[in-house]
């Protein structure tokens, strides 16, 4: 009976180390559960873009990554989830890089950096040197940069016409609201208007009073969505692109076998490539919709773009040096 006993026992042994040895070589086998914050709300492209990626990440590994998209900062706001991520409390984000951890991560932001759509891949895109940069900078931080996720061209809601904002630094006699930021003050100030810094929660009582004439830092969707009931103008200076990032943990990224990272980085740059599409279409649907809501929208030649890029990048990035580092402002010069 003992004989019986410890053979039956022997062979247990066996068949659980076989299967152990299985589930070891395969590595794969189990379930990776992540948690995907967004910034943006639920029906908004970028989120939507989200959804998209976790179901083919899903589909694509037969269930082995199962994504949970969390929208509109449930998670916490971007700075909030720019450090859960490098400590690795949250796993994967897409949000606006946080600028006031580190003045580097502002880089896609320089003013004129792109011009036109055509420019964003070269720019920005994972083969450019702002995406190598920003891959070194968050890289210190425990973080791994996939790419960009595209929302639009900048420009200049105002409650005021303003009649020459081509003539450069000469006053354009309006008080112009911008984010608390010089990567967004310097080239509004080099370009000859007065600046403001008043919080984005205020902004819309502020230009209904007229504590602020306009404002700097959105594009035509945003005019339109929160502001088309006291802005009366939009400038489309394309003075800014703006971008959110897609990162995920490092550590985790780095855990996972090279095929998942492959897919993971796949699908990243086919939402990059979705998202300028959308981006795009965007930017000519909303500022058609300002027209019909009555507001005078101000288009502007790729000549006339090309002198106000010209200007800051002349008089304005040499002044971003301190913040957002002298070898990148260098090496985008000579570019």
């Amino acid at each position: 009976m003992n004989k019986k006993i410890f053979s039956l026992f022997t062979i247990f042994l066996a068949l659980l180390l076989i299967s152990a040895c299985s589930a070891s070589e395969s590595g794969s086998e189990s379930t990776i559960e992540i948690r995907l914050s967004g910034q943006s709300p639920d029906d908004h492209p970028s989120t939507q873009a989200l959804y998209k990626f976790a179901d083919t990440l899903k589909e694509k590994t037969d269930g082995r990554i199962n994504v949970k998209v969390y929208p509109a900062n449930q998670l916490g706001d971007y700075t909030t989830v720019y450090q859960e991520i490098g400590q690795g409390t949250i796993d994967m984000a897409l949000v606006s890089l946080p600028g006031e951890l580190d003045n580097r991560l502002r880089l896609n932001f320089l003013p004129y950096l792109i011009e036109d759509y055509e420019d964003i891949e070269t720019a920005i895109g994972n083969d450019s040197y702002v995406f190598n940069h920003l891959q070194e900078v968050n890289n210190e931080q425990g973080v791994q940069f996939l790419g960009f996720h595209a929302n639009g061209f900048g420009g200049v809601g105002t409650t005021k016409e303003v009649t020459n904002l081509l003539d450069i630094g000469e006053n354009k006699d309006l008080l112009l609201r911008v984010p608390p930021d010089d990567v967004f003050k310097l080239p509004m100030d080099d370009i000859g208007f007065q600046t403001v810094t008043i919080p984005f929660a205020d902004l819309y009582t502020s230009l209904q009073t007229g504590a602020a004439d306009g404002w700097a830092g959105g594009e035509a969707s945003l005019n339109y969505l929160g502001y088309r009931d006291v802005i009366k103008y939009f400038y489309q200076t394309h003075d800014f692109f703006n971008a959110d990032a897609f990162i995920v943990n490092k550590k985790l990224f780095d855990n996972l076998n090279e095929e998942d990272r492959k897919l993971i980085q796949e699908l990243s740059d086919e939402m990059m490539a979705e998202s300028i599409e959308t981006a795009e279409k965007y930017d000519k649907e909303y500022t058609d919709k300002l027209e019909e809501e009555g507001i005078t929208v101000v288009e502007f030649s790729d000549e006339e773009i090309q002198k106000l890029a010209d200007h800051v990048r002349e008089n304005t990035w040499p002044r971003l040096k301190e913040t957002l580092g002298e070898e990148a402002i260098e090496e985008l010069l000579k570019q």
